[in-house]
């Protein structure tokens, strides 16, 4: 049965997904979206009289922006921005990552052992260990040792993750220790000054009901057949934060009708 809705009330958004243009292939999704909004706006040029008054106006180039934020901060959508891909690290491939450790010395106490097994240059791995003052500021810097630890010095052994600490450490010293480590309980994204976002075709979907009628649920669809999402990107990283996200409607330039995006309405029976 044909449907004739004219009037959509929009329920909300539920889904945003990017796919190759080439493949098919789902390039990323979103299922948290708030705030979308949809500008379309043109170039004009005036032909004008010899005293500048308009005489016509030639409507030019089109465009189109859809821009909306996630509520949450989405790891695949980042990766999408940076033009590069989720990485999730495993036992076969993990991901090098930083660690930060506080110890506070005992009575007696000549060495720590860290949590993890430290990487970097061979021998030294760690190169230099620091007292935290009672202010939680940084006090005295102690530097890795040739051989033997010193009052001034300590020495590494990577293989054991064991720090033998600087001697005539007084006890409740809070000691500081950064270094590197590999993971593979890690998801990380990279953003690289020569990568970018890559071209696709976007589909929004948006539950809502014809206004006459609010138990038929109906599915709009906005669909962009060439479009790019934009590296720039403001991230906030506190609770309320929000990932937005803008992707620009690019002409499909082969085609007939140099389509810029179609808004679809479809009986969600039918989905």
């Amino acid at each position: 049965m044909a449907i004739t809705i004219n009037n959509f009330v929009v329920d909300r958004p539920i889904m945003g997904m990017m796919f190759s243009k080439n493949t098919g292939d789902l390039l990323w999704k979103i299922d948290q979206i708030e705030e979308p909004s949809l500008s379309c706006s043109s170039d004009a040029e005036e032909a004008v009289d010899a005293i500048g008054s308009p005489v016509m106006i030639f409507d030019r180039a089109k465009r189109a922006e859809f821009s909306a934020s996630n509520s949450f901060l989405d790891m695949g959508l980042a990766a999408a921005q940076f033009g590069t891909d989720k990485s999730i690290a495993t036992t076969a491939s993990k991901i090098t990552i930083p660690k930060f450790e506080e110890f506070v010395t005992t009575t007696d106490q000549t060495t720590i052992v860290l949590a993890h097994v430290p990487v970097g240059i061979v021998g030294s791995e760690i190169k230099k260990i620091y007292a935290v003052n009672p202010n939680k500021t940084i006090g005295t810097e102690y530097k890795l040792a040739a051989s033997t630890a010193s009052d001034t010095e300590f020495t590494l052994d990577a293989a054991t993750k064991t720090i033998t600490l600087p001697t005539g450490l007084s006890v409740g010293t809070k000691i500081l220790v950064n270094y590197d480590y590999e993971s593979e309980n890690v998801v990380a994204v990279t953003n690289s000054a020569d990568k970018f976002p890559v071209a696709g075709k976007f589909v929004l979907r948006v539950l809502g009901h014809d206004v006459c009628d609010a138990e038929t649920v109906y599915m709009a669809m906005i669909i962009m057949p060439s479009a790019k999402l934009t590296s720039a990107v403001d991230l906030t990283f506190n609770t309320t934060g929000k990932h937005p996200f803008t992707i620009q409607a690019m002409q499909d330039y082969c085609s007939t009708n140099k389509e810029l995006f179609t808004i679809a309405i479809v009986n969600d029976d039918d989905e």
